[in-house]
């Protein structure tokens, strides 16, 4: 055999057994996403929320449809709690946050984000994550996110950012979002269409965090500081404008309440400088801002939470129609909102809580009111 014909012949053999390693891998990993973890439970039994380990992003949804505090959850396979979608045929935002974009003890069509999906006649994507701190929110935004096509960004990161817990983000995540912000990044968005790279790649850095798991962080020993620290904390929301802006479309900042906005009673609010970040980079950006710890003390209903930050049912119909009034009022969906990249760092506040965990509790304020 002619040595042109051997080698057309052993490509053709290469080719075709990549091939059906691709397929098998398309299989055995999550569309768009790592092959992951078992699923494990984060709470009472049957009603858990279900949360695959994952080195990129600490823990992610499990895909499926199962029965928790407040009716049916349904989680697609890319590990949103949202359909399947297919192509843009029409204006698309993608919502990020924790719990309470996700919509804790609230059934699927209660959840603000279907209710505004309604109200705008425009694709409203539901990627909040139960626990997920504005760097993990980047690392889905690029590596799940993005693939959605998604013209409008709205971002509602904030409890999980300055909780005082077990772990700090970065201690964690860092290699994998430091890298993400070079210019070899870009090359990896192309390799990772193929599922042999993410599966290859899930390989090599697996070891780069110490517990990729929900619960196996939470048993750690506690921690004196903020999960994101507050200039992290800015640097995240600035980098999500400089990804949208890249893009050519926008982002809506959205300033997340709690039981204390209606009720008071905290002189000095742990969680007050990391609002001011919110507001001062929405400032830098040009991008909308919505402020509904101002609705939710207009409307002075304490039964608008479930508990101390988890927005109810009627909570999350506030929500939406805040969200959807400021939206409007931008032009969206019928017209494109823009968002620039900041031109410099964003100006910090004083953080007098950071490095205090251990006297804070959860939200950094509950059991003790000034700094």
């Amino acid at each position: 055999m002619p040595t042109s014909r051997r080698l057309l012949f052993a490509f053709l053999a290469t080719f075709l057994g990549l091939l059906l390693i691709e397929g098998i891998l398309r299989i055995a990993s999550p569309v768009g996403g790592l092959l992951q973890g078992q699923p494990e439970e984060t709470m009472d039994g049957s009603e858990a929320i279900m949360m695959h380990g994952n080195p990129f992003l600490l823990w992610e949804l499990a895909p499926g449809q199962r029965t928790q505090a407040g009716g049916e959850v349904s989680i697609n396979d890319n590990g949103f709690r949202d359909r399947d979608r297919s192509a843009p045929q029409r204006p698309r935002a993608l919502v990020l946050g924790d719990s309470s974009v996700y919509g804790f003890g609230v059934s699927g069509p209660a959840v603000f984000t279907t209710l505004l999906e309604e109200k705008l006649q425009a694709d409203v994507i539901n990627g909040g994550v139960p626990g997920y701190s504005t760097t993990q929110a980047l690392n889905f935004l690029w590596g799940r996110g993005l693939a959605l096509d998604p013209d409008l960004l709205i971002v509602a990161t904030l409890w999980s950012d300055n909780n005082f817990d077990s772990f700090v983000d970065a201690d964690k995540l860092r290699r994998y979002a430091v890298w993400r912000r070079t210019g070899q990044a870009s090359i990896q968005g192309v390799l990772e269409h193929s599922a042999i790279y993410r599966s290859l790649e899930f390989a090599m850095k697996k070891e780069q965090t110490q517990t990729v798991s929900w619960m196996g962080l939470r048993r750690q020993a506690p921690s004196a500081n903020r999960r994101v620290p507050i200039q992290a904390y800015a640097e995240n929301l600035a980098e999500f404008c400089t990804v949208m802006a890249d893009r050519g479309g926008g982002v809506v900042f959205v300033v997340l309440p709690n039981r204390h906005d209606i009720e008071g009673g905290i002189d000095v609010p742990p969680w007050a400088p990391y609002r001011t970040v919110m507001r001062r980079t929405a400032k830098a950006c040009d991008a909308p801002i919505v402020e509904l710890p101002e609705d939710f003390r207009a409307a002075g209903q304490p039964f608008l939470f479930l508990d101390e930050m988890h927005p109810s049912g009627p909570g999350h119909q506030l929500m939406a129609d805040a969200i959807a009034s400021t939206l409007r009022s931008a032009g969206w969906p019928d017209t494109p909102i823009k968002t620039r990249a900041p031109t410099g760092p964003i100006a910090l506040p004083s953080d007098p809580f950071e490095g205090k965990g251990a006297t804070q509790g959860l939200f950094g304020g509950n059991k003790q009111q000034g700094p």
